[in-house]
C-alpha cells in the first residue's frame, strides 16, 4: 500500500495490552495513528508521533474523540480491542476499512489474535525475533500488579528464594519496580531480598520505567505491565503466573518464559 493511505490502530485496556501490542505496532509497514488512552499515549510517544487519545469516558469526552477520528479520515482501521464498544467507535470513525476479531473471544493468546487481525489488513511486515544479550548491569524485579490484583502477589518468601537463586548464578544487583501505591509494599520486599537492591517504585515515568526495563540483564515480574514492557523491549523476561490466564496473556517474544505452578496446574491449563 502507499505511503499515503492513512493508518489507525485501537488498543485501550490496561497498560500491559498496550504494551504486549507493542511489537505489532513497530511491524507495520506504514507508521499508524495510535488510538489509545492516555496511559497508552505516555508509553508509545517516543516510538509514534500520532495518536488520538480517549480522554475520559463522559459522554462529551467520548463525542469530542469520535470527532477527531472522522476528521482523520482514515482508509484503514485496526481494532485490536474487538469489543462491543470499540466496533461502535471503529463504524462511526468512517474508517474505509475496519480489520477486527472475527473469532470468538479468548479462542487464541492475545498475541496470535492481534497478529491475524493485522495481517487480514495486509499491512504487517515481519516481526522482529532478533536478540542480542543485554549488558550484566541488574536485574528486575516487578513483584505487584496494582492493589486491585493483589492475587497475583507472590508470598513474600518467595521473592527471597528468587533472589537468592538469581544472586548466587548472576551475582547482581536488584532493581524493585512498581506503582506509586505499591512503594510500601516493595520497600518491604526490598529489605528482605538477598543482595542489594534498590527500589524504584512509584518513582519513573512510564518512559524511565521502559528505559529500565530496556537496560536490564533480566526481569522476573508478575503478570503486569512491567512483564509486558520489559519483553516488548527484547529483555529476557521470566512471567509468573497464578490467578490470570498465561496461555492468553504470555508476554511476547523467544527472550521470554512463562512460570506457573505445575502442581496444581499439571496440565497446563489455567484457571
Amino acid at each position: 500500500m502507499s505511503e499515503k493511505v492513512k493508518v489507525g490502530v485501537m488498543r485501550f485496556g490496561a497498560l500491559g495490552d498496550v504494551a504486549l501490542a507493542l511489537p505489532f505496532l513497530r511491524a507495520l509497514t506504514i507508521k499508524p495513528l495510535v488510538i489509545t488512552a492516555s496511559a497508552g499515549r505516555e508509553l508509545l510517544s517516543d516510538e509514534f508521533s500520532d495518536f488520538v487519545v480517549m480522554e475520559g469516558k463522559s459522554i462529551m469526552a467520548q463525542a469530542r474523540f469520535l470527532l477527531e477520528l472522522r476528521r482523520r479520515r482514515l482508509d484503514v482501521l485496526i481494532d485490536l480491542q474487538s469489543n462491543d464498544r470499540s466496533r461502535v467507535m471503529s463504524r462511526l470513525a468512517g474508517a474505509g476499512k475496519i480489520c477486527e476479531r472475527d473469532f470468538p473471544p479468548r479462542a487464541l493468546p492475545a498475541a496470535a489474535a492481534w497478529q491475524k487481525i493485522l495481517a487480514a489488513s495486509g499491512l504487517l511486515g515481519p516481526l522482529d525475533l532478533t536478540f542480542t544479550p543485554k549488558p550484566k548491569n541488574y536485574i528486575a524485579l516487578n513483584a505487584g500488579s496494582s492493589p486491585q490484583w493483589l492475587s497475583k502477589r507472590l508470598p513474600d518468601r518467595k521473592w527471597r528464594e528468587i533472589s537468592a537463586l538469581l544472586r548466587e548464578r548472576f551475582n547482581l544487583p536488584f532493581v524493585l519496580t512498581g506503582s506509586p501505591d505499591e512503594r510500601e509494599y516493595v520497600e518491604y520486599l526490598t529489605r528482605h531480598i538477598e543482595g542489594p537492591a534498590e527500589n524504584r517504585a512509584g518513582q519513573t515515568s512510564l518512559k524511565e520505567l521502559k528505559r529500565l526495563l530496556a537496560g536490564a540483564f533480566l526481569t522476573v515480574s508478575t503478570d503486569s505491565a512491567a512483564m509486558h514492557i520489559s519483553a516488548a523491549m527484547k529483555t529476557p523476561t521470566i512471567g509468573i503466573f497464578g490467578a490470570t490466564d498465561w496461555t492468553h496473556s504470555a508476554p511476547f517474544g523467544p527472550w521470554t518464559r512463562v512460570v506457573y505452578d505445575r502442581v496444581r496446574y499439571p496440565d497446563g491449563v489455567p484457571p
